[in-house]
């Protein structure tokens, strides 16, 4: 893999993530369209970083629902993964999260306030989790936003809440403060998030 910085590729990539957010039909978007839409203007070059859960990518894809936009989203990231930073919020200090997450688990980020494309008002990218990974209930400030591109995964929205069944094409709309996890089925899980309000780097706090 090189390790070198990929402007062409970053741009490819910022150009899909648009046209699938201004495209997608699904209201709960309507919030974030215009952030999205006018991002900023500044680029970064972020030098590549591999994780295992990259690897899933494309095993992943075959889980897309085919001729949608979640497929075509998917595949540009599979082409452009050895390209991405990908990375983590959390490290074994946080005694909440389990061995399976660290390991297959991981994260590459489009717009946001360290880029490639800087961002003050959105973070947007996708998140990656292995299968019957346990990611456990947290909250943050950010309103948020998650449509599942691949794979499934068992929800809890709220505290106390049971869980739900959400498959691709879904969307999640995640409210500021709104306790929320999830478990992985017995496949991987790509979704898609957008992030507005609050600290778009905020670290997340496990209830």
């Amino acid at each position: 893999m090189s390790a070198e910085v990929d402007r062409a590729a970053d741009q490819r990539l910022l150009d899909a993530t648009l046209a699938y957010v201004a495209k997608h039909p699904d209201s709960k978007l309507d919030g974030f369209r215009d952030a999205v839409a006018n991002w900023g203007h500044d680029w970064t070059g972020i030098a590549p970083v591999h994780l295992t859960a990259s690897d899933l990518l494309a095993e992943a894809l075959a889980l897309t629902k085919p001729a949608t936009g979640e497929q075509e989203l998917m595949d540009h990231y599979v082409r452009e993964r050895a390209s991405r930073y990908w990375e983590q919020s959390y490290t074994s200090a946080d005694k909440a999260v389990g061995d399976d997450m660290l390991t297959y688990y991981g994260y590459t980020e489009i717009v946001g306030k360290r880029g490639p494309f800087i961002s003050e008002r959105v973070r947007a990218g996708i998140g990656v989790f292995g299968a019957n990974v346990n990611y456990p209930a947290h909250r943050h400030a950010a309103e948020e936003i998650y449509v599942i591109l691949a794979g499934s995964a068992d929800f809890r929205l709220g505290e106390g809440a049971g869980p739900e069944r959400r498959t691709a094409g879904d969307v999640i709309n995640i409210p500021s403060m709104l306790t929320h996890g999830f478990r992985m089925t017995d496949e991987p899980l790509v979704i898609f998030y957008l992030w507005q309000g609050g600290d778009l780097r905020e670290k997340s706090s496990f209830v």
